[in-house]
Formats: structure tokens, sequence, C-alpha cells
């Protein structure tokens, strides 16, 4: 995918509810309180997990054998708008909600400082304490 869904928008987290005029000046973006971009970033997740399962499950439905070998079952298949390339394009759709569910996801956390390095590192801290413990 080239270029981002959010390009030139930013993502700030504050302490106050996202109504109040802590927005940072200049550029483009959302200003909301930790809790809400919190809440944003959770029913993002569940929202990406969802796709997950469609996008697995609509493997399928592009998939299609017509059930004769003639031209109307062909073509009801295989054909323009047929059921192959329905699903085809059903897939797609799914799959470019969840490339803008990523990059949404990405930059929430990034807004609240969560990024991946920090949690390898967590998880890296755990293993330790916990191997110093047994």
């Amino acid at each position: 995918m080239t270029g981002s869904f959010f390009s030139g928008i930013d993502f700030w987290a504050t302490d106050t509810p996202s109504g109040a005029a802590a927005r940072p000046g200049g550029g483009q973006g959302f200003a909301m309180s930790s809790a809400e971009m919190r809440a944003m970033l959770k029913k993002a997740v569940d929202q990406r997990e969802t796709l997950v399962q469609q996008i697995r499950a609509a493997d399928h439905l592009f998939q299609a054998t017509p059930p004769a070998e003639e031209p109307v079952s062909q073509a009801a298949v295989n054909g323009p708008n047929g059921i192959n390339e329905s699903g085809a394009y059903y897939k797609g759709h799914l799959q470019y909600q969840f490339s803008y569910l990523t990059e949404l996801i990405r930059r929430l956390q990034q807004a609240l400082g969560i990024t991946e390095a920090a949690d390898q590192q967590a998880a890296d801290s755990t293993k330790t304490i916990k191997g110093s413990l047994e």
C-alpha cells in the first residue's frame, strides 16, 4: 500500500476532554483524552479482529466452480459481475478496511506512547524477573 490513510493528520492524547481547548496549534488532527483514545484503540483492535475472521471466510467467496460446463453457468460464476468477481471485490474491500484500522491503531498507539519496542522490552524484563525468582 502506498501512502497513508492519515497523511498529514496527527493524533494527540491529552488529559482533558476532547471538547476542551487543549489542542496544539497548527496542523490537522484529533485531540482527545487518554481515556477516550484508549477506548477508541480497543474498539479498533476488536474491529480488526472481526475483519480477520471475515477475510478468512471470504476466501471461499471467489473460488466457486460453475455447476455445469455450459456458457450461462460459466458466465454466472466466472464472468463480469459473476460470483467469483464479486467475492474477490468483497475480500478486497475487507482488506482495505483492515489496512485502514491497522494504520489507525498504529497512530493511536503512537499518540499514547505505546510501541512494539516498549512492549518487547517489557516482555523481556518480565522473563528476566521471572527467571531470577525461580
